[in-house]
């Protein structure tokens, strides 16, 4: 093979090598920012509630579940209770 087509040869290898290594590299950091929105997400979308009953901080979505598993209360009542509560912290909030 002539010189000159081993040069080009090589050139072209080199810059195949230098894509795919980039593309390897993007593909990591996109997958590691991902990963730490994924972590630091919930923190900021999840509001705290205080339960009424045993003044216990739970995630507001859990605390029909946690008055009727924990304190044994009835469904309706613990609907009740939260919508109460939730109606309470949108008037609070304005």
């Amino acid at each position: 093979m002539d010189p000159i087509a081993e040069l080009g040869l090589c050139f072209g290898i080199a810059i195949l090598l230098i894509l795919l290594l980039q593309r390897f590299i993007r593909e990591i950091l996109r997958l590691w920012k991902q990963q730490n929105v994924i972590e630091v997400a919930p923190r900021i979308l999840l509001p705290i509630s205080t339960c009424p009953v045993c003044d216990g901080r739970l995630e507001s979505h859990l605390m029909t579940r946690h008055l009727i598993v924990t304190h044994d209360m009835e469904v309706e009542k613990a609907a009740e209770l939260v919508e109460v509560m939730r109606s309470e912290n949108a008037q609070s909030e304005e």
